[in-house]
């Protein structure tokens, strides 16, 4: 759906011009819009600012992660005006714009798209429109418990990105810090999501899903992605360096500060996730890779729809142009500290707050290494599957079987999209 000239004006119009008359008008305006459960004190002070801007209100409805995804499946296919704006999961994009739940972005943010890193704008693209506008991105570094280290007199491995580990160099390292008799693991992966496991069989050099978007036999079970999944249950039955059934973020980081394990694959979540942890220290380097494959780290994060069935269309555009501006997107950053989307903030923080080894890391990534996760209408049907055969491997079923079973279960619930 193509954004009416009359409505991109008027949206564009809110920032700059808000009269005696507009104001008054935008003070009887309330936006609609379901957010992420974070802490209060993460959120309500964007939406004040927005508000003290404009004058035009947002009622932020802050859910559980799981409980958003389903209320706005319910709300959306009602298909009627609400919610008018709302977080989009980047992967989710084209799910939601497939459908007709997301307004065409391009016209109001088109002056705009070169101010973000390009691997933010990837997943907010459908069919080559926006229709969901990055707030933020992510990446991944491997966590190190420099205590562990240096007490095995292993030399801590270098966070600069010309000196990577492969993944066969670090599991040696592994074995030699797993100690089984004291419940100390070598190494895990902070959970089993596709988002954080899809780079193995990417580094590997396999293909995660058909050029079409809704095709898995082929890929999901194809001989690399088997291949690379089998080396996956190596770590945990075979070399016996990572704890089986560590499925979730929370059991791992609590390993991890604990000194149960000694290195991690993460999100940038953790580095202020692991401040609770006041013994722990702290080193960080960048994500492995296969020898013989090419680098690969997942990236994508939350971006920012519009309902195209809202009632309140000019409010909506004026709120999406207001959080693309160095403004919100700086005020973003302080409060919740994902990786920036826009470029501006990296330049203007690179001598305070982007000095650091893990944020010098994240930003060569985003630049070079960051991969979205597969663009597919299908997506939550085909993350809803994957990461159950990703968990089944992970406790020791059958890598063939398990990965088979998923592309099959794939194939069928993509059919509705075909």
């Amino acid at each position: 759906m193509n954004i009416a000239r009359r409505q991109f004006m008027s949206g564009v119009a809110g920032l700059a011009v808000m009269g005696t008359a507009g104001r008054a008008l935008a003070q009887t305006t309330t936006l609609s819009v379901p957010w992420m459960g974070w802490p209060e004190e993460q959120v309500t002070p964007l939406m004040a600012a927005f508000e003290k801007k404009t004058g035009i209100a947002i009622a932020a409805e802050r859910l559980p992660i799981a409980e958003l995804f389903k209320t706005l499946e319910v709300r959306l296919q009602a298909r009627d005006a609400l919610p008018d704006v709302y977080l989009v999961d980047g992967p989710l994009t084209a799910s939601y714009a497939a459908r007709g739940h997301l307004l065409d972005l391009d016209e109001l943010l088109a002056g705009d798209k070169n101010r973000f890193l390009p691997s933010t704008l990837v997943q907010g693209n459908y069919n080559d429109k926006l229709y969901a506008m990055p707030l933020g991105t992510s990446s991944q570094l491997l966590f190190i418990n420099k205590t562990l280290f240096d007490a095995a007199g292993i030399e801590v491995p270098s966070p600069e990105t010309s000196k990577r580990l492969t993944w066969e160099e670090l599991l040696p390292i592994a074995q030699a810090l797993t100690k089984p008799e004291i419940g100390q693991y070598g190494f895990a992966f902070e959970n089993t999501n596709p988002y954080q496991l899809l780079p193995i069989p990417q580094s590997w050099g396999a293909e995660v899903i058909g050029p079409d978007g809704l095709t898995a036999s082929g890929y999901v079970d194809g001989q690399g992605m088997v291949d690379s999944m089998t080396w996956y249950q190596d770590l945990f039955h075979k070399y016996n360096v990572a704890p089986v059934g560590t499925f979730q973020t929370g059991v791992t980081q609590e390993m991890f500060g604990a000194g149960k394990l000694a290195m991690l694959i993460g999100g940038t979540w953790n580095l202020v996730g692991f401040r609770k942890f006041e013994n722990l220290e702290l080193a960080v380097a960048p994500h492995p890779y296969f020898a013989k494959g090419k680098l690969v780290t997942s990236t994508g994060s939350w971006h920012i729809g519009v309902n195209p069935r809202s009632a309140k269309m000019d409010a909506c555009l004026t709120f999406v142009k207001w959080l693309s501006t160095r403004e919100a997107m700086d005020l973003w950053f302080d409060l919740r500290q994902y990786p920036p989307a826009l470029k501006e903030i990296w330049t203007e923080r690179a001598s305070t707050t982007f000095v650091d080894p893990a944020w010098e890391i994240v930003q060569y990534e985003l630049e070079n290494t960051a991969t979205p996760r597969p663009q597919t209408p299908g997506y939550r049907e085909y993350e809803d599957f994957l990461k159950s055969a990703m968990q089944d491997i992970n406790t020791g079923s059958d890598v063939t079987e398990s990965l088979s079973r998923a592309a099959r279960n794939i194939d069928r619930e993509m059919r509705k999209y075909r």
